[in-house]
């Protein structure tokens, strides 16, 4: 009963604000818009900033060009730019050489075991990439790489075969690890693509293979452009392998120099020249996004879904099936399996060796004893508070955007809108770069540097583009009825939002809560430009492990990592599907 007065209370407090209708929603509208500029734009302002500045945050210094010249005139600049350009196109290569056989595999035949394939794919996608890139390491380092000391071995070779540590390398990595979003991006078009065409083009005796490459493929190259720009826009900006595969090999790409421009081995930073790189990746990223958002309008004079006739079905593969499988695990694989299983024997042993009947008796559990004396409770009691605080920041701001943009007649929604998607369009790396300039240059207004909520901030920037755009989805599919029915029996605007839309959308924004608390607890480049003794959190500890060379520990907290993910995400699907049974029983 009290919970339930409080609830109403609150709702009493949204009348308040309703009554105030319609300028009251245009002045919360108004402050949103603003609190939203502010929040995006200063970091965004503070890279700008930095980069026409010479010298230290806070020390009171000209404007200047020098850090641009510095950075425009070497020709170092063009080298890593042309590095940068190289590493992101052969990486969406990768993906793509995987992805669109992959989804017209499971989206368009009759493949079998499609759903535990999909699981498959789901805990791929937990898998944090520098685990992943971590395990590929210690099977394929010159040095110590499992595979090369095994084909050493047996062909008596005298030197390594294979080499991780180059463009190639880091491209194959970035690529596979690319294939799950890749994957559920291009779901919705192959599975929506009228099967008529394809049985026109087999009536006529064309093979699969030809009426793969010369119908599903041309049908669906706007959905392939527009995947083909966001990962574009997304290679350019990850830091990851470059950073754990590049910076040892001395491979620079533009994130792994801006992250040795602010935080040098040795010597002091410098944020200037990280500015003046800054623009470059920033500009880039604009530019993409607009691209991106003009592919996807441009989809629609694609589209082959009409309301007549269109019986989606799935094509029988025949003898080729088994051919389809063996390419689906192959996939799942180097992307699943392989790394884990590597982590796990790499976890066990003293020191990484290959396997033996010596190192089988070697097999210890001591590194999953010691963590807790090696990490202690800060990472961990951090990584919490960043998987509940950042998905419920980000969901309310992404709800309180959505209804404003969807379901109000606001003039300036659609500037509210853009601002929310402009995040996604400014690489992590820079984001959590300017925070940073921001807390040390003016710490007396922005008091949070240092402390684990100057992480939270960069995360809820990050992903507030990608809570806008799901509850945009899910706001949309609502019919107004049900708003207007409300409105007609006399409820405010807010507290129609509170009774009637919120739990028609509860499922949609649920999921998406789940889903940014699991990028946030696996995230680690921001987490990592914006680390202090304070706020360490364990995805930082493993790549601090790493630097220090503990293999058999980082292995261990990897384990732990991917087994928690998959835990908590199993769960909280299971129960979610429980209660939904409940209600469609009821």
């Amino acid at each position: 009963m009290k919970a339930e007065t409080g609830y109403e209370a609150t709702l009493g407090g949204w009348d308040f604000l309703g009554r105030l209708k319609p300028q009251g929603v245009t002045l919360f509208a108004t402050g949103l818009s603003l609190f939203l500029l502010l929040l995006i734009g200063l970091p965004v302002a503070m890279v700008i900033l930095m980069s026409l500045r010479t010298g230290f945050p806070g020390e009171s210094v000209p404007f200047t060009l020098q850090n641009f010249a510095e950075v425009y005139l070497t020709p170092r600049t063009y080298e890593i730019l042309l590095n940068t350009l190289i590493f992101t196109v052969s990486s969406v290569a990768v993906t793509l050489l995987i992805a669109v056989p992959l989804v017209w595999i499971l989206m368009r035949t009759d493949v079998p075991f499609k759903k535990t394939i999909y699981v498959l794919l789901t805990v791929g996608i937990l898998i944090p990439v520098f685990l992943r890139t971590i395990a590929w390491i210690l099977l394929l380092s010159p040095r110590i790489g499992l595979v090369n000391r095994w084909l050493q071995q047996w062909f008596d070779l005298a030197g390594p075969p294979l080499n991780l540590y180059s463009l190639p390398g880091m491209a194959f990595v970035q690529g596979v690890s690319f294939v799950p979003g890749a994957f559920f991006m291009l779901a919705a078009a192959y599975r929506s693509m009228d099967p008529s065409l394809e049985e026109a083009a087999y009536t006529s005796g064309v093979g699969k293979l030809r009426t793969f490459l010369k119908i599903n493929i041309p049908i669906t190259l706007p959905a392939i452009a527009a995947v083909m720009v966001y990962l574009f826009m997304t290679g350019i900006a990850v830091f990851e392998v470059p950073a754990i595969i590049g910076l040892p090999a001395r491979i620079l790409v533009l994130s792994s120099l801006i992250y040795t421009a602010t935080t040098p081995s040795t010597g002091l930073p410098d944020y200037g020249v990280a500015g003046a790189y800054g623009a470059i990746m920033l500009v880039l990223g604009l530019v993409l996004a607009f691209l991106y958002v003009r592919l996807v309008k441009q989809g629609k004079k694609y589209t082959v879904i009409t309301g007549r006739g269109y019986r989606p079905r799935e094509i029988a593969l025949g003898r080729w099936k088994w051919a389809a499988l063996a390419f689906v695990f192959f996939y799942l694989s180097i992307e699943v399996f392989i790394p884990f299983v590597v982590l796990l024997w790499a976890s066990l042993l003293p020191y990484l060796q290959l396997p033996s009947a010596e190192a089988l008796s070697s097999l210890t559990l001591k590194h999953y004893i010691d963590i807790p004396s090696h990490v202690g409770a800060r990472p961990f009691v951090n990584t919490l508070i960043l998987m509940f605080t950042v998905p419920t920041v980000t969901m309310v701001l992404s709800v309180l955007v959505s209804w404003i943009v969807i379901r109000t007649q606001v003039s300036f929604r659609g500037f509210l809108d853009t601002l929310a998607f402009i995040p996604h369009a400014v690489p992590g790396i820079l984001m959590a770069v300017g925070l940073a300039y921001l807390g040390l240059a003016y710490r007396n207004y922005f008091p949070l540097y240092g402390t684990i909520f100057i992480i939270v901030v960069a995360h809820t920037i990050n992903w507030i583009a990608y809570g806008t755009r799901t509850t945009n989805s899910v706001m949309i599919q609502v019919h107004r009825e049900l708003e207007e029915a409300g409105r007609v029996s006399g409820a405010s605007a807010p507290r129609v939002l509170g009774k009637i839309v919120l739990p028609l959308i509860a499922a949609g924004v649920m999921n998406s809560w789940i889903w940014i608390g699991m990028l946030s607890y696996r995230e680690v480049t921001m987490s990592l430009t914006l680390l202090t003794r304070n706020n360490v959190v364990v995805s930082t500890v493993v790549w601090q492990f790493w630097g220090s060379g503990w293999v058999p520990q980082v292995s261990a907290l990897g384990v732990i990592l991917i087994l928690f993910a998959v835990i908590v995400v199993g769960t909280v699907r299971f129960a979610l599907s429980r209660i939904g049974e409940i209600g469609a029983a009821s």
